[in-house]
């Protein structure tokens, strides 16, 4: 007995270090992915407000000359600038580097771009292409997605947050050569930047605990809720459902990337040519375009068909 037992070894450093290779370190101590992922929503979500209210009031401090808190809390309203600013450097070093840097914990050393769908597939371009379309022709069915949620009762609070919101883009974008500049703020960096993080990382790690059509719902919902836009909650999650789906058929960022940028890049490109749809409001009294919205949910239904046929022959291949 005293030989058996003083033959076992204790591990030795190269297993440990192999089990540190394979198993990714959410896994080696006993979390969950999901937890891990909407714990990191929230801690984002706040981590994006700091650093935009440091970055606003430094880029107030440095362009007006403001040094009293009265002065500069006036221009974080009004200085469009560094209102887009704070934005985008929040999305930037939050929602993008910084979950680039979590992933680590959710996926070996070689793995961990294909954990994020940061790559290309044999079906990414054929999907970018339909997708793009989708997002063009399922506008109408946004729309009265927007309608039916205007019938919802919203807190006055989060009304008058959604207000400030829209009138602050509003006035931007009805402002001198604000187009190029509107396209990257509300276009170009929150494709990128909330796609790494809501398709790439939540939705993924989703997956990991639930089916893929649960992740796609359930990312797609906190996609719609991150925005804090209760009136505008039922058309950003669908919007976030279809992005996710568009993502798991081609398993890349691209497509996604590509019809996100479409449908804010579009939207500033639009009202940059109609100003008239800036000063717009849903309300249950809007008349719709019904014959559009028909036609919207048609297309767009088969477009979704399509690509759950791209999705089927790829897994063939």
């Amino acid at each position: 007995m005293e030989q058996a037992s003083s033959s076992k070894q204790p591990p030795s450093e190269t297993s440990y270090q192999d089990r540190k290779s394979i198993i990714p370190w959410i896994e080696r101590n006993g979390f969950a992915h999901w937890a891990m992922a909407i714990s990191w929503v929230v801690i984002a979500l706040v981590a994006f407000n700091v650093v935009g209210a440091v970055v606003g009031i430094i880029a107030v401090i440095a362009t007006t000359g403001a040094t009293d808190l009265q002065t500069v809390m006036e221009q974080m309203q009004t200085n469009y600038d560094a209102i887009f600013l704070a934005n985008t450097t929040g999305q930037v070093f939050i929602f993008a580097l910084a979950t680039l840097l979590l992933v680590k914990l959710h996926a070996v050393k070689g793995k961990r771009r294909k954990f994020l769908r940061l790559q290309t597939s044999s079906n990414v371009w054929a999907v970018t292409a339909i997708a793009v379309l989708l997002f063009v022709a399922a506008q109408p069915f946004i729309l009265f997605l927007g309608w039916l949620n205007s019938f919802l009762p919203v807190p006055e609070i989060f009304s008058q947050l959604q207000e400030s919101m829209m009138e602050t883009i509003t006035n931007y974008l009805k402002s001198d050569n604000a187009l190029l500049m509107g396209v990257f703020y509300i276009g170009i960096v929150p494709a990128v930047c909330e796609e790494i993080m809501y398709r790439g990382y939540v939705m993924r790690c989703f997956e990991k605990r639930w089916s893929i059509t649960t992740a796609i719902i359930v990312s797609g919902i906190i996609f719609g809720m991150y925005h804090i836009q209760p009136s505008n909650v039922l058309p950003l999650s669908v919007l976030g459902m279809l992005l996710a789906y568009v993502t798991y058929v081609s398993d890349s960022l691209i497509p996604a990337m590509a019809a996100h940028l479409v449908n804010n890049g579009g939207q500033v490109i639009a009202s940059s040519f109609y100003p008239e749809m800036l000063d717009q409001t849903m309300t249950p009294e809007t008349e719709l375009p019904w014959g559009l919205v028909i036609l919207s949910v048609i297309i767009t239904a088969g477009l979704l068909y399509f690509l759950n046929t791209l999705r089927e022959k790829e897994g063939e291949a």
